[in-house]
């Protein structure tokens, strides 16, 4: 069997950047670190964040000393809500930050924001936390088929989403008002992932995609993979990999999330190459 591996593969920016700052928090900083929810949408790094002592956290009023890291998705948090002698580390992805506050800007115009994205992701509910919670969240074209029309309408997007589903709602959005803007929030390495696929695509008869099922870029990934009717494979680990039976596949392509650790990518494919012919 014929191995493709994408180019693009592993942690992105906004991770590996996260993730470093992690690592040096739990090296340099005061003890108990912990994190605000799980840093990344990848169970193997919070695995190993934890073995090397962090600590994951849901309330911030129980804090009584140490570092807080606030995780890679942006989070809206209070430091009022702790104590002044804990120290803060912000791991939010610079893109998300940015996100954000295009969603502000955009409310403080006037303009009735809308996010597409996915309601329930940490990411959208920090995006519409910068306006307010005013913003109407969009996840398809039918619930933008139900809005109703807005006299000026402020359109971005959680940064992982999937361009072309992105580019059908806006075409819908715009029909709602007379005053459209649209501010592209796009992570344009989850971008350049989702390129890449179509690419890999036209070469292989079946996709093998490493990462969390809590990953929404890795979904995304899926999706497109489904929509073009070719067989899928969605591991998380070596050990769900030696799991899988590609029968009948002839060239297999490789593709991972942005938050899919680069040693478990290692381990999958020296066993591919070892195990798979």
């Amino acid at each position: 069997m014929k191995v493709v591996f994408a180019k693009n593969i592993g942690f992105c920016f906004g991770v590996k950047r996260a993730i470093d700052i992690a690592k040096i928090s739990l090296k340099k900083d005061p003890k108990p670190v912990q994190f605000l929810g799980n840093l990344v949408h990848n169970e193997k790094v919070v695995e190993k964040l934890k073995k090397e002592g962090g600590k994951i956290i849901s309330n911030p009023k129980k804090i009584k000393s140490g570092t807080l890291i606030l995780r890679a998705h942006g989070e809206i948090f209070n430091p009022s809500k702790i104590k002044e002698k804990i120290l803060i580390r912000d791991a939010a992805c610079p893109l998300v930050r940015r996100a954000q506050n295009s969603a502000k800007e955009l409310f403080d115009q006037g303009y009735q924001v809308i996010i597409i994205g996915d309601k329930n992701h940490p990411e959208v509910r920090g995006m519409k936390g910068y306006t307010k919670n005013k913003a109407i969240v969009i996840e398809n074209e039918s619930q933008a088929q139900r809005l109703k029309k807005f006299k000026k309408v402020g359109v971005v997007a959680q940064t992982t989403q999937n361009l072309n589903k992105v580019k059908e709602i806006l075409n819908i959005i715009k029909k709602k008002t007379k005053s459209f803007q649209w501010i592209n929030t796009l992570c344009p390495e989850v971008l350049s992932r989702q390129k890449e696929l179509f690419q890999i695509l036209k070469k292989v008869d079946g996709i093998l995609v490493i990462g969390s099922r809590s990953s929404a870029n890795t979904g995304r990934l899926v999706e497109i993979i489904k929509e073009n009717k070719t067989p899928v494979w969605w591991i998380n680990s070596l050990e769900k990999l030696k799991k899988v039976n590609f029968k009948d596949v002839s060239s297999l392509g490789v593709i991972s999330g942005t938050s899919t650790p680069d040693w478990e990518i290692k381990k999958i494919k020296k066993w591919l190459e070892e195990k798979v012919k």
